[in-house]
């Protein structure tokens, strides 16, 4: 169990009955945490697309939820060596992939925790580097992990509706 500032929580790797939880938490934490790096026009479009917890991801063992003593997920967030989006693979690469914290719990060791479990089961499974598709809010919480800047980057959401992002990259 991780100390939090109003408890503890613990991770757990994610199912795919979690599906309501996560998407209730990304409902939660992206209007809010979102609002002040993207215009609100974008966010009408956006929002309904990122706020869905994707099954594959729920079902593949590497995505998981922190959890309070009373079982509300208060953040998630995982890897998997396919890039978002595209497919693709590398050898010896993941992504990182749909972080989220309740933003009521941020600041209380979540998110790192989340992402210390992904890099403990990535490198066991030889995973060498990491890459992430960064929202703009996010890119100083990466670059504290260790991750470093490559470039800004649209990721395209849906036809013709694209969200400035930082592509960034940080060795496991």
């Amino acid at each position: 169990m991780n100390e939090d500032h109003e408890g503890t929580f613990s991770i757990r790797v994610a199912t795919p009955d979690d599906r309501l939880a996560v998407s209730s938490l990304f409902e939660a934490s992206y209007p809010t945490l979102l609002r002040r790096h993207y215009l609100s026009s974008l966010l009408a479009v956006a929002l309904p697309l990122l706020t869905r917890a994707n099954p594959m991801l729920l079902a593949c063992g590497t995505f998981f939820v922190a959890e309070s003593e009373v079982g509300d997920v208060l953040g998630c967030g995982g890897w998997t060596r396919e890039r978002s989006g595209k497919g693709d693979t590398a050898s010896q690469l993941a992504h990182i992939r749909h972080f989220a914290t309740d933003p009521r719990h941020t600041r209380h060791g979540i998110g790192r925790a989340l992402y210390l479990a992904c890099e403990g089961q990535a490198r066991a499974a030889g995973i060498n580097r990491f890459e992430c598709y960064a929202s703009l809010n996010a890119e100083a919480f990466y670059a504290a992990l260790g991750f470093r800047r490559v470039q800004m980057i649209d990721l395209e959401l849906a036809s013709r509706t694209t969200l400035p992002a930082v592509w960034m990259t940080r060795s496991v």
